[in-house]
């Protein structure tokens, strides 16, 4: 029963989000599970498209990545497999469809977004006819400043113990705003709108994914 009243509520927040993404220029899906997010993915997908994604922890607990590589009908530009990354990377933003999550999501209606090399964010701008972004209900805040705060406190540090960076946030449990050579916050992007109708396509999910 507690986890059915914190779903009904975070269920009318991501609704009225819905409504600024929209007004915003962004195409918007609402899901409940991440399930329901995978199969409409999936589905949205159109047979001998090129794929490209972000680095993405959402992606993984989706299962869209193992599904891409299975997928005859779909040449997927595979990040993690391919020799040359800086490839793999220019290869994407000519991709028809690319797949990301977002850092934060103002209930403005604004994406949020802190890159390391910027091939995500740029993507995101330009490039890719389609881009799906999907987010779990945790990446919801209340404003830029939460936004910073989220990627400062929560995504930044966990992010680099995932990458096994030496950086001073794997140590403080905090961003140091460090200028370290291996720093993974180098581009700082907010989609304040998507410059084509629907071109940038939110996907809402009703449960807590990602960093």
């Amino acid at each position: 029963m507690v986890q059915e009243n914190i779903a009904a509520v975070n269920r009318l927040k991501l609704q009225r989000l819905a409504k600024k993404l929209e007004n915003n220029n962004f195409a918007v899906t609402l899901v409940e599970t991440k399930e329901e997010a995978a199969a409409f993915i999936q589905g949205a997908i159109p047979e001998g498209s090129s794929v490209g994604v972000g680095g993405s922890v959402t992606l993984d607990e989706l299962g869209l990545i193992d599904w891409l590589r299975q997928q005859p009908g779909i040449r997927f530009i595979d990040r993690y497999t391919m020799e040359d990354k800086k490839q793999a990377f220019r290869e994407s933003m000519f991709a028809d469809v690319y797949l990301m999550s977002s850092n934060a999501i103002t209930m403005d209606g604004y994406l949020y977004n802190v890159d390391g090399n910027g091939n995500r964010v740029a993507a995101l701008i330009y490039g890719p006819d389609q881009v799906y972004v999907i987010a779990g209900v945790n990446k919801v805040v209340r404003d830029l400043e939460d936004a910073k705060h989220r990627v400062e406190q929560i995504a930044g540090p966990v992010n680099n113990v995932r990458l096994n960076k030496d950086n001073p946030c794997v140590k403080l449990g905090e961003c140091a705003h460090c200028n370290h050579a291996t720093t993974i916050c180098n581009q700082y992007v907010i989609s304040r709108r998507s410059g084509t109708k629907g071109r940038i396509h939110v996907v809402l999910v009703n449960e807590e994914l990602g960093y």
